[in-house]
């Protein structure tokens, strides 16, 4: 029953020949059960039925004609791809829906935005996912070379993503072969070499690949994340953090830029501007997703954008640089460096991860996400919790089907359920506005007394040490008789 009502959306442009084919048989069939059953016609009658036999039989032959038309122009369409997976329903909705989808931008990384970006596909095309790639990410072009270049392992995954050829086609970028080299690095050191830049490589390499969307690095200067940890020590480099705080289970207090005069791809301010939705995560806190927003030209865009704004929640904590988070320390921390009243959504897995599952795909050192609702309920921000699940090899994944339909849904509307987010966030807003305001008034208060006490205080010292140092001056009898002692003393 759904599968037939998805045929009834718009886009096709089919069903309305199939209605026009429809309407002109009926009207023939009108007309001929008509005529058979009248004997006295008069010339202004025949004259209609003739006309409107004319356009029913007009009507079948056009309508048949361009239905026929634009189901093989779909069809061919998609045999030039050579998609064979592909459902008929999906051929005639798939590009015109696709194109008219909302404007998403996705920021993080690791094996979480690719899956994202799977389920976003099914829906939009209008997607651009934005990635951080350090300096560090390095590894040698082949076993043979001593050159390294840079890797993007990160924009690799997101292409095979979001790339439209055939399944085994796209899996070239992730292949790795017997000596650990990845196809999709050693594919895009290639393109760099070819088209002269990194930039240029990742179109070239999403045209290849029929990329449904934009990939953009956040940056094409080298970038060198650093952070500094709860025990006082400075890591250098993204590869190094990630395997300092495992070891030492020392927590991150916070991360920056090497070099702070980094400068943002244009193309992801655009998008940003653009965008309807954008959304943060998933993938590592600090080193995919906070890192990005590092870049004050990137934070302050998100903050001026009317997109949502969108925070998806690990499944799992990682160990050393998240030990132990829940949902409240994860928000806290995205507004550290992204500033409070940001976000609107905040989507989080609520299902049950049991420790055979955590067992059997690897996660022995991990914890889930917990989710601490009683504090995050006085913010201007929306949880959404929903059983997200699925087991991959050697991890637990969102479903990102379920993941990308919620925020679909998110971007079309204002509110879900009867929480309406935007008067949410302006009474928050306004809220902490009056107790800044009476903040600030009672400092100023406390200010000027502090002054008054402190000019009384002064006063009062001025006043103590005038009269000790004031001198007694005799009068003029007294002083004449001081004289005459002293005459006296000096004759003798």
């Amino acid at each position: 029953m759904r599968d037939l009502i998805e045929w009834l959306k718009p886009g096709a442009r089919v069903k309305r020949y199939i209605f026009t084919l429809i309407i002109s048989v009926l009207l023939l069939i009108f007309c001929g059960i008509n005529l058979g059953g009248t004997s006295d016609l008069t010339p202004t009658m025949l004259l209609a039925y003739v006309l409107l036999i004319t356009l029913s039989i007009f009507g079948i032959i056009f309508s048949f004609i361009l239905a026929q038309r634009n189901i093989l122009l779909v069809s061919l369409k998609n045999i030039s791809k050579r998609n064979k997976n592909i459902r008929i329903r999906q051929l005639l909705y798939g590009d015109p829906r696709l194109k008219k989808g909302p404007k998403v931008v996705v920021i993080g990384g690791g094996s979480g935005l690719p899956n994202l970006l799977k389920g976003l596909k099914e829906y939009t095309s209008n997607i651009t996912a934005v990635v951080n790639v350090s300096a560090d990410d390095y590894t040698l072009t082949s076993a043979m070379s001593k050159e390294e270049r840079v890797t993007p392992g990160d924009i690799r995954k997101c292409v095979s993503a979001l790339s439209t050829s055939e399944s085994d086609f796209s899996k070239l970028l992730t292949y790795k072969g017997e000596n650990g080299i990845s196809i999709g690095n050693s594919l895009i050191n290639a393109l760099t070499d070819i088209t002269g830049s990194f930039p240029k490589a990742i179109d070239k390499l999403s045209d290849i690949f029929k990329v449904q969307g934009d990939i953009y690095p956040v940056t094409t200067d080298e970038l060198i994340l650093c952070a500094g940890l709860e025990n006082g020590e400075v890591v250098v480099g993204k590869e190094n953090i990630s395997e300092r705080v495992r070891e030492t289970r020392t927590a991150i207090k916070q991360i920056f830029l090497k070099d702070g005069s980094l400068k943002v791809v244009p193309e992801v301010i655009g998008a940003i501007k653009k965008a309807n939705i954008i959304v943060l995560g998933p993938g590592s806190l600090y080193t995919s997703i906070a890192s990005n927003l590092l870049f004050e030209e990137v934070s302050k865009a998100i903050i001026k954008s009317k997109a949502k704004k969108v925070y998806v929640a690990n499944i799992m904590n990682q160990p050393g640089q998240t030990e132990g988070y829940t949902l409240a320390r994860y928000i806290n921390e995205i507004e550290r460096y992204l500033g409070k009243h940001v976000l609107d959504y905040a989507i989080v897995n609520n299902g049950e991860i049991t420790p055979e599952m955590i067992k059997d795909f690897n996660q022995e050192d991990s914890t889930a996400v917990k989710i601490d609702l009683e504090n995050i309920q006085n913010r201007a921000i929306c949880v959404i919790q929903e059983d997200f699940v699925l087991t991959a090899k050697n991890a637990l994944i969102h479903d990102a089907d379920r993941l990308a339909e919620i925020i679909m849904t998110l971007s079309q509307t204002k509110a879900i359920g009867d929480l309406n987010i935007v008067s949410m966030k302006r009474k928050h807003m306004q809220k902490e506005r009056i107790l800044t305001g009476k903040k600030f008034i009672k400092s100023k208060l406390q200010e000027r007394k502090a002054k008054k006490i402190q000019k009384k205080i002064e006063k009062q010292s001025k006043a103590k040490k005038t009269k000790k140092e004031k001198v007694v001056k005799p009068s003029a009898k007294s002083q004449e008789t001081i004289n005459k002692i002293k005459d006296k003393i000096s004759k003798e």
